[in-house]
């Protein structure tokens, strides 16, 4: 018999591998005083505006509010207007290069599932 804990850390494993693939075409990195946020466009395949989701990362964890199967252009556009909500509070957003904040993303989550 498996164990809880150890059913989780597959779960998490699997998660870990699904995320890997997906592809970040978009990141911007929001900053104000010490604080951070990211705000990312992923996409499941490379060269395809859908599947997508828009992944948000703060303080207090990481959340996907936003994601299309079959509608193109709805995670950019969900992401451009969240970006500048982001800029009317006050905070200052920059567009990175993202396959690398998705590893990072990927690695946390691995790190909180255990």
């Amino acid at each position: 018999m498996i164990s809880i804990k150890k059913a989780a850390v597959a779960a998490a494993c699997t998660t870990v591998l699904m995320a890997s693939s997906a592809i970040a075409n978009e990141t911007y990195i929001c900053k104000h005083g010490n604080q951070e946020r990211t705000i990312s466009i992923v996409y499941e395949t490379e060269g395809q505006a859908v599947p997508c989701k828009v992944i948000y990362t703060k303080d207090t964890g990481t959340e996907t509010p936003w994601n299309a199967e079959n509608l193109a252009g709805y995670c950019e556009e969900k992401a451009a207007a969240f970006v500048e909500k982001q800029r009317a509070w006050g905070w200052t957003c920059d567009k990175q290069e993202a396959k690398a904040m998705i590893q990072e993303e990927t690695d946390s989550e691995m790190k909180e599932a255990m």
